[in-house]
């Protein structure tokens, strides 16, 4: 029975990932990877979005240290200090940071609440899914840090 549940999760997983809206986030997030000024413009808007959102002592804090951290492996890969992330990661990393600071996702940011938790779902999704990845990046982080 699990591994039925399982499959069907699967497939509508591939289901959402073939949706032309998807394909067309992902196409847009290739773009924004392959060119470091763009990324750059991307990191900012996340930065300046995140200050104001920010919540340090409540329940999205954790999703709001986890965007750092998707941000913080980006800027390391397109500054070329981190090269140890499949695309298909950073790829996801990035279609999350682009639906972070859109303005008009799913719930609107000037929607009290759920403005917030669409965005906070998109980022634990995909700090999910690449997890192995992500972890691998930090300990890389730690370690560089470490004197």
């Amino acid at each position: 029975m699990s591994a039925q549940k399982n499959n069907l999760t699967e497939t509508k997983i591939e289901a959402i990932v073939l949706t032309p809206e998807v394909q067309q986030a992902k196409r847009k997030a290739e773009d924004y990877l392959r060119d470091p000024e763009k990324t750059k413009k991307l990191l900012a808007a996340v930065v300046e979005k995140a200050k104001k959102r920010q919540d340090k002592k409540g329940p999205l804090a954790e999703v709001w240290e986890r965007l750092k951290a998707l941000s913080r492996l980006i800027n390391a890969f397109v500054r070329k200090e981190y090269k140890e992330v499949p695309w298909q990661s950073l790829v996801l990393s990035s279609m999350a940071l682009l639906y972070f600071v859109t303005p008009s996702d799913l719930f609107p940011d000037f929607i009290p609440v759920a403005g917030y938790v669409d965005d906070a779902t998109i980022i634990a999704f995909v700090v999910n899914a690449i997890k192995a990845d992500l972890d691998k990046f930090l300990a890389w982080e730690a370690e560089k840090s470490t004197p």
